[in-house]
């Protein structure tokens, strides 16, 4: 990993034509029925170029009628590694995200955003991620029920004085601080801070990742995901505190 002028050092240079298999993998989610679903929307178009990833869905076309976490996400890739997260000083994850929706309302958050996550299925099933849509910069925080979590939530933020122009289609800096000693974790982008969670568990390893997806709710057995809508977007600088520990 090499030293980025923040502190941080950058996770993947990014340099393509692909993502990198020892560094980057597609989610593989568990379904109720045996197996596993890939999210990857197939009409996703994916670039690595230049220290930056874009990936881009004019007209998202993945979804399912009964099991929500294979009907929200239209694409997830996360890092193949987790990372120590110590239990006595605050560790910081960061990238720049860029947002744009494709045909859809980017005021409705549910109809299509995209997301740095910070994260723990394995054990606390803990999501910590920047989310936004053109116009929205928001802070999601999760505990996953569909994986065994016993008293699941989910929960999306807006600080609506921190003014961001209403404009998340130029790349900025996301940040996500996780205290294991405080028991804290904070959303900040391009150092405003969205979101901070006081009083909440803190894992003790994380992958980070990104994502694009909805949240709308399956009704009657039936998708409400796929209105004609799409969303592009754009992530460069993955980063995380320096001397962090990596595990396989």
């Amino acid at each position: 990993m090499t030293t980025a002028h923040d502190g941080l050092v950058i996770y993947d240079e990014l340099t393509g034509p692909d993502l990198d298999p020892a560094r980057w993998t597609h989610a593989r989610l568990p379904l109720p029925t045996g197996g596993d679903h890939v999210p990857v929307d197939p009409a996703a178009e994916v670039t690595v170029d230049a220290g930056e990833l874009r990936v881009a869905i004019p007209r998202f076309s993945l979804a399912h009628d009964t099991f929500q976490p294979a009907d929200s996400p239209k694409y997830l890739v996360f890092s193949t590694g987790r990372f120590e997260v110590p239990p006595d000083r605050p560790v910081t994850f960061a990238a720049e995200m860029a947002v744009e929706n494709v045909g859809g309302a980017p005021h409705d958050y549910r109809r299509g955003l995209a997301a740095f996550h910070v994260f723990d299925f394995e054990a606390s099933k803990r999501v910590f991620a920047v989310c936004g849509t053109s116009t929205r910069v928001l802070a999601l925080h999760e505990l996953l029920g569909s994986w065994g979590a016993s008293d699941p939530f989910y929960h999306v933020v807006e600080s609506p004085y921190e003014d961001f122009d209403d404009d998340f289609s130029r790349l900025r800096t996301c940040e996500i601080t996780l205290d294991r000693s405080s028991a804290t974790a904070t959303w900040r982008v391009d150092g405003h801070t969205v979101y901070r969670a006081l009083g909440t568990f803190v894992p003790e390893h994380v992958r980070i990742g990104i994502g694009i997806w909805t949240m709308l709710p399956i009704r009657d057995g039936r998708s409400r995901s796929l209105a004609g809508q799409g969303l592009s977007a754009r992530w460069r600088g993955f980063r995380v505190s320096r001397d962090l520990g990596r595990t396989p």
